[in-house]
């Protein structure tokens, strides 16, 4: 090995705080020239330094440098003997030589100690003042801390939660102190004593920490007190009784500030020592123990002035109602329009429905009546076909509207019971026979020549020359028609063709 590394001494103390130091002999042993760097392992780094921590090493040269050792005056350096490594290490080949020591930080105390609340205050209707009694260990060792209380006049007695508490280091405990005089009167003057509590450790008698605190001892009343208020009772009593009532204006507010145009709002008001309260711009005059609150629609951004008198003088106040334009609102959409049954027959009712938006009214026509937007439909007879018209408005008097046909059947009362062709195909140049069945027909009638026939039943031949459709038209009393069809199919004959001479 190249590097070799020797101590000055095996063994280093050093108090938290303070500082101690450890000679290094570093000697090149090679043939080389090297490049050494000092390490120091075993302890947090923070608490060493090296002024020198890497330097040049010819061969065969030795050189001493110097590490030293600052561990912090706080808790985390506790007390105790740390082993250590101190490390040569070559920066140009790797190797290392290390030498071992120990590092010992030697103990200390420090004790503080701290009262909350500093002063307290005891009454017959409250015996006991309580403290709390913070105490902190900042040494490096666990200690164990007394506490004591005590007062000069010996005239206050103590209560701790407990008398005596372990530290780890850097560890703080709060511990419940309780205190009261000795005597309690009703009546007296107040009086203040002082006291002392103490923090002592166990380990280092010498080691202690002091804190002052107070105690006011107060009676129920003190005679100076009693004085004090009987006078004070009777100016104001004086004062009550001769002084002049200024009025006083509370309250004065309007709910809500904002609103729109065509809202109303409610100016509150609460006022004392007023005979009269006016309210201007135009709101009128009232009477205070009466009324305190009056409705008002302005139109536009206003500043109401209330005025409250006596005759002492008068007070004013004034709010500010702010009235902005109602926002245009959505046009208004008619999504459906339609009847249960777009048909119906003469003497019956057709359900008209609808769905609507941003409609606040609808019009239908006819019968031209107003309907509310929620309604879900409309029940209405018409007495012949018609076509209805929805008209939906919104509120700012846009309308937009949506028609609707509905058919109405008049049925006629006759029957045609029965109406065919008998037989229904033929050949040209033979005859069929029509035969028919009729109820509640006044009067009975067949197209293509035949003209007006038996209104209950009947028969009639006839010698189509080519395919005929007949149609049979029966009329009831108040000639309504009803119409049935019958077809007779006639199939040409068409003679054979002759053979002529060649």
């Amino acid at each position: 090995m190249a590097i070799r590394i020797k101590l000055g001494q095996d063994e280093v103390q050093v108090e938290p705080g303070g500082s101690a130091q450890l000679m290094a002999t570093v000697r090149n042993e090679g043939d080389q020239p090297d490049h050494v760097a000092l390490e120091v392992e075993g302890i947090d780094a923070e608490w060493c330094a090296i002024p020198i921590p890497s330097f040049a090493l010819a061969p065969g040269e030795e050189v001493q440098e110097r590490i030293l050792f600052r561990p912090p005056r706080s808790a985390e350096s506790r007390a105790g003997t740390y082993p250590i490594v101190i490390r040569a290490r070559s920066l140009e080949n790797g190797g290392s030589s290390v030498a071992q020591a120990s590092l010992v930080i030697r103990p200390y105390s420090m004790l503080t100690l701290e009262l909350a609340p500093r002063r307290g205050i005891v009454s017959p209707l409250r015996k006991q003042a309580h403290y709390e009694a913070t105490v902190s260990n900042l040494g490096n060792t666990e200690q164990t801390v007394h506490l004591y209380a005590s007062d000069p006049e010996d005239t206050l007695a103590f209560e701790w939660e407990r008398e005596q508490v372990s530290l780890a280091p850097g560890e703080t405990r709060t511990v419940a102190l309780s205190a009261q005089p000795r005597q309690l009167p009703l009546l007296v003057n107040p009086v203040l004593y002082s006291f002392t509590v103490t923090a002592r450790s166990a380990e280092d008698p010498l080691r202690s920490s002091h804190v002052q605190g107070q105690l006011e001892r107060r009676g129920l009343i003190s005679p100076a007190t009693v004085m004090f208020l009987f006078m004070l009772a009777l100016l104001i009593a004086i004062w009550a009784y001769t002084r002049p009532r200024p009025v006083q204006i509370e309250v004065f507010v309007a709910e809500p500030t904002q609103i729109t145009a065509g809202e109303k709002t409610t100016l509150r008001w609460s006022v004392h020592n007023a005979d009269q309260v006016i309210i201007e711009p135009a709101v009128g005059e009232f009477d205070p123990n009466k009324t305190r609150s009056v409705q008002v629609q302005p139109m536009n951004t206003t500043t109401y002035r209330l005025i409250a008198r006596n005759r002492y003088g008068e007070r004013m106040a004034e709010v500010v109602v702010i009235v902005q334009n109602a926002p245009e609102p959505p046009p208004p959409v008619i999504t459906k329009f339609f009847a249960d049954s777009p048909q119906v027959k003469r003497g019956e009712s057709v359900i008209l429905r609808w769905e609507v938006k941003n409609a606040t009214e609808l019009i239908l026509v006819p019968p031209g009546q107003k309907l509310d937007p929620l309604t879900p439909g409309f029940e209405h007879r018409p007495s012949r076909t018609t076509t209805y018209e929805l008209i939906a408005r919104n509120s700012a008097g846009k309308t937009v509207s949506k028609t609707l046909r509905v058919e109405v059947i008049d049925p006629s009362q006759a029957q045609i019971v029965q109406f065919v062709a008998e037989p229904s195909e033929i050949n040209a140049g033979e005859s069929a026979t029509l035969r028919w069945e009729v109820q509640n027909a006044r009067r009975v009638e067949i197209d293509n020549g035949i003209g007006e026939v038996s209104p209950t039943s009947g028969e009639f031949t006839v010698t189509p020359n080519a395919t005929t459709t007949y149609t049979l038209t029966a009329y009831d009393q108040e000639g309504r028609p009803v119409q049935a069809k019958a077809t007779v199919a006639v199939r040409s004959t068409t003679p054979p063709p002759t053979s002529g001479n060649p």
